[in-house]
């Protein structure tokens, strides 16, 4: 089947296993499962709860906007997560008023087939609330909490949470979601082997205390039934050199880590891995003088053709060889490693199938960024509204990005530039980093996109000046993307 296909297919099953799509898509979902087996057996898995007590769809609070849910559909949350572009993890499925609400999220899917889950459903009082740990799952990749919350939150109320072991050790949270303020999942860090007992405590600002529960747990059981590999893996992609050193396969998630290296070299303004801007770590004297962690979601299709930002194929792509499967990316962790210098980071992806023995890896594009021959900067003035003709020219070697115009677009700044040179390399090859001093303080650009091959978008936080300084900091030069092979039979 065209990959393509099977991506609009897989929008489209929680429509077609409800029972409420059109008879135009009954009627190509149907062509679409009579020659796939995949799709097929995903619809089936749609067709019966992932988990047996909750019920939800893969969303952040962020996103739990009361009685939207009732009626929003599976094509609409995308869409809708695509417009409101913020941090949150992205809603996968809206179902009927009337209908039991379910968490059918298919990264548990292979945990409650083999009936991993630890059943807790113990509850406690925190202020007006009730909070319920209904299950978890302690997966070689990360520790999920499922609780409830009657009555539900409201969009001023959070609940925190913190977990350590019995040895006093504390997991860091990775973040959570929820449906209506009364259903949630939070991911935290895997728990050591030898953890016997998890201490959860649960706070809001609104209510004094906070809520306690002891819960004795096996990490061991679901160890048992995962996979952790150290292939060892290093090339060269020009100066930078990338390794793939650990990988876990869990059954909920799979998680590849890897480390980017490169020369000391005073000309490198650092690497960006994909889209994400360069990132270095600054030593001083006495160390590191200064890190930085980032987090990036892979953005859905409708994303990417809504907001044109998102280049296709800047992200990491893992293949299930054995099988004939890719595995969706949901998120790409980075920061800058204080020993090296250099950038280390991890690729989560859904979980692979217990079947696989042969996994191939590729790399996001890495772009090298160096510094210009010289400082350049320019001082503009802002549009408040509309937009202003302007003039300027930025140049790095034998690219130059000639500024047009700026506009005031959505309470942002927006500039937008010309580019030419670039010795005939194939478009989008290069990433300009510009920023502007607002003030007395550096704002970094909010996004950068390609209009064509000779135009570049590059948006701003609205300045609160109207004079500010744009400085051209750095420019990336695209490399390839390399592939890895992993043995998963080990």
């Amino acid at each position: 089947m065209i990959n393509r296909e099977c991506e609009i297919i897989k929008d489209l099953l929680p429509l077609y296993a409800d029972g409420v799509a059109s008879a135009a898509t009954l009627e190509m979902v149907e062509q679409h499962l009579a020659q796939c087996t995949g799709c097929s057996e995903l619809l089936e898995m749609y067709r019966q709860p992932a988990l047996p007590v909750l019920a939800s769809d893969k969303t952040s609070r962020l996103s739990d906007i009361g009685g939207f849910w009732n009626r929003l559909r599976w094509v609409a949350v995308v869409l809708m997560a695509g417009i409101i572009i913020t941090g949150s993890t992205i809603a996968w499925a809206s179902y009927q008023a009337g209908r039991n609400l379910a968490l059918r999220d298919p990264s548990f899917h292979q945990a409650g087939q083999m009936d991993l889950f630890t059943e807790v459903n113990q509850s406690q009082k925190l202020g007006p609330y009730s909070i319920t740990v209904n299950k978890i799952l302690l997966d070689s990749a990360r520790t999920t909490i499922f609780y409830s919350v009657q009555p539900g939150l409201d969009g001023d109320n959070n609940i925190n949470i913190k977990m350590i072991d019995d040895k006093g050790v504390q997991y860091d949270l990775r973040g959570d979601r929820g449906l209506h303020g009364k259903y949630f999942i939070c991911d935290l860090d895997p728990v050591n082997l030898d953890t016997e007992k998890i201490i959860l405590s649960f706070s809001t600002g609104q209510a004094p205390g906070d809520a306690r529960f002891e819960i004795p747990v096996d990490p061991t059981i679901v160890a048992q039934n995962t996979r952790e590999l150290y292939p060892d893996l290093k090339t060269k992609v020009g100066p930078v050199e990338l390794d793939v050193d650990r990988a876990v396969l869990g059954l909920s998630e799979s998680i590849i880590f890897f480390r980017a290296r490169w020369p000391q070299d005073q000309s490198i303004a650092g690497v960006g891995i994909g889209l994400d801007r360069p990132m270095f770590t600054v030593m001083g004297p006495n160390g590191p003088s200064s890190a930085e962690s980032r987090v990036s979601r892979t953005p859905t299709a409708p994303m990417i053709k809504e907001y044109g930002a998102f280049l296709p194929g800047n992200w990491a792509d893992l293949i299930d060889v054995t099988n004939g499967k890719r595995i969706k990316l949901n998120e790409t962790h980075t920061q800058t490693d204080p020993v090296t210098g250099g950038i280390k980071g991890s690729f989560y992806f859904e979980p692979v199938e217990p079947s696989a023995r042969e996994l191939k890896l590729t790399s996001p594009p890495l772009y090298l960024y160096r510094f210009p021959e010289k400082e350049q900067t320019l001082e503009i003035d802002c549009p408040r509204q509309g937009e202003q003709a302007l003039s300027g020219v930025f140049n790095s070697g034998t690219v130059t990005f000639a500024l047009e115009r700026a506009a005031a677009e959505d309470n942002q700044l927006a500039l937008y530039f010309k580019f030419n040179g670039g010795e005939n390399k194939p478009p989008f090859y290069y990433r300009p980093d510009f920023k502007i001093k607002d003030k007395e303080f550096w704002q970094e650009h909010i996004s950068l996109e390609w209009l064509d091959e000779q135009h570049i978008k590059v948006t701003f936080p609205k300045p609160e000046t109207d004079h500010v300084i744009l400085q051209l900091k750095s420019v990336g030069e695209k490399l390839p993307k390399v592939d890895f092979k992993l043995d998963a039979a080990r």
